[in-house]
């Protein structure tokens, strides 16, 4: 049930805009229903994006069964083809009425996680991470321009951050937080991304948006609202930040495609795997996801004495999509690595993918920065 899940959040991992419009879902195959699913959660706000996702979770929970995922997956398929968001959000308050499960598609408070629960208990170690943020109850927000000479300003930074009922920062440590940011123009979401965080520390130093990013033919006037959401255990917190000034002339000419920007998800995702394998030791699957010619084969990319062998454990601390071009995608990751001796070093590194046979594959790499740590982050 677990795994299930998981597959159940990714749909929504990658909240894409789309040249292809979809008003209900397309549940003949998989990949339809996931590009459907995308292009209709794109126009929702967070609130209702995370109902969605809720919505979904209960109808596969009460309507399909048996022990075959692929099964269940097939009869959600035909559960909710030709559905409309309206449509799904009412179908799952009626399966909420039934199991007399108080939810609804409008109230800001989640679907209670014990009604999906399985025999499976968290990790004592996640439990006690999880425990930093008992006290934070939402997300405030402010921004900073890149550049003070509006001339020279390409963008922005914005800096979440945790905060208590009374306003004071909640800091944290050591635990993956995956931020979902959408951007409001004139009341329509105009662009949303995902970024994953582990520490408060990393939140300080700002989130950079460059104009670019934005489609001209979305924004209607030069004011942005962003919403910010993250998942802390059992409860979701959110924050929204209103009027962000955008430089119009400074935004991209046309929409990107659905491809394009699926492209730049799966090219981050690539190196965040690359990396965890790294650091399970499977380095045959990690060399599967390159192609960089200093490397050398197999056996070299894995040496013990001078390859990636002599790293025992790693630990992401960020990422961000750095550059794109037609062939080429760059992609920042800070990260740390203990070596075999328990030293602990932090890397700041740009990673290059060109796009071989269909996957994009780590080409280069470019260390900016390398610090020794005391500890993890």
């Amino acid at each position: 049930m677990k795994k299930t899940f998981l597959i159940l959040y990714s749909i929504f991992f990658i909240i894409l805009s789309c040249n292809k419009e979809y008003k209900v879902i397309d549940g003949s195959s998989k990949e339809s229903f996931d590009l459907s699913l995308k292009s209709i959660s794109s126009k929702l706000t967070i609130l209702q994006q995370d109902k969605l996702e809720e919505a979904i979770k209960l109808i596969y929970k009460f309507k399909t069964d048996g022990d075959d995922e692929n099964q269940r997956w097939e009869k959600l398929y035909s559960i909710l083809n030709d559905k409309s968001s309206e449509q799904v959000f009412e179908m799952a308050e009626e399966i909420a009425k039934e199991n007399k499960i108080s939810w609804s598609s409008t109230s800001m408070i989640p679907l209670d996680p014990s009604i999906l629960r399985t025999e499976e208990k968290k990790l004592s170690e996640e439990e006690k991470n999880l425990q930093q943020l008992e006290s934070a109850t939402s997300i405030s927000i402010r921004f900073s321009t890149i550049n003070s000479d509006p001339e020279l300003n390409e963008g922005f930074y914005i800096y979440p951050k945790l905060v208590d009922d009374s306003g004071q920062e909640i800091t944290f440590n050591n635990l993956p937080l995956n931020f979902s940011i959408s951007f409001i123009n004139n009341g329509t979401v105009v662009y949303t991304t995902n970024r994953t965080l582990s520490s408060s520390f990393d939140l300080n130093k700002g989130l950079k948006f460059m104009y670019n990013l934005f489609d001209k033919e979305k924004i209607i006037n030069s004011s942005l609202d962003v919403e910010v959401k993250t998942s802390a255990g059992d409860k979701y917190l959110y924050g929204k930040l209103a009027g962000i000034p955008i430089e119009v002339s400074k935004t991209k000419d046309s929409s990107s495609s659905i491809e394009d920007e699926l492209d730049n998800q799966l090219a981050v995702k690539n190196v965040n795997n690359f990396i965890q394998l790294i650091g399970d030791k499977k380095y045959s699957e990690a060399y599967k996801l390159s192609k960089n010619p200093k490397w050398g084969d197999e056996e070299k990319f894995s040496s013990t004495s001078n390859g990636f062998g002599t790293i025992e454990a790693v630990n992401i601390l960020s990422s961000d999509l750095i550059n794109r071009n037609k062939d080429e995608i760059t992609v920042f990751f800070i990260y740390q690595i203990k070596d075999k001796s328990g030293k602990i070093k932090s890397l700041k590194q740009n990673f290059k993918l060109h796009k071989i046979n269909g996957d994009w594959l780590i080409t280069d790499t470019q260390t900016k920065e390398v610090t020794n740590d005391d500890s993890w982050k």
